[in-house]
């Protein structure tokens, strides 16, 4: 005999299996800061800014500099954005495969 969380176990994998799971997955704060980051880098990018300061980035997304240093740490893990400096400050440009993920965002 199937218990009501067994049926919402098994709705739920039916919803995975569909590929649909992004429809039901809420996303963490970090996450949707990533994802920020990662759209504001690439409309930079378009605008020919391939390089854009950490202390831009903090004062566009309202965040402080050390939130902001661990998402960038993160991304840079997952080879999605560099980090350098220039004239003693700190900027980041998307990699090639970051700016792959911001165009698939784009079109999402």
């Amino acid at each position: 005999m199937l218990l009501e969380n067994d049926d919402a176990v098994l709705a739920h994998e039916a919803v995975v299996q569909e590929g649909f799971i992004a429809d039901y997955v809420t996303l963490d704060n970090s996450t949707v800061l990533m994802l920020g980051i990662l759209e504001l880098l690439h409309a930079e990018h378009e605008q020919g800014r391939a390089q854009v300061s950490l202390a831009v980035i903090c004062k566009r997304l309202g965040v402080r500099m050390s939130t902001l240093q661990r998402l960038m740490t993160a991304l840079s893990e997952q080879a999605l954005v560099v980090i350098s400096t220039h004239k003693e400050r700190l900027v980041v440009a998307l990699t090639p495969s970051g700016e792959e993920v911001s165009l698939a965002l784009q079109a999402a």
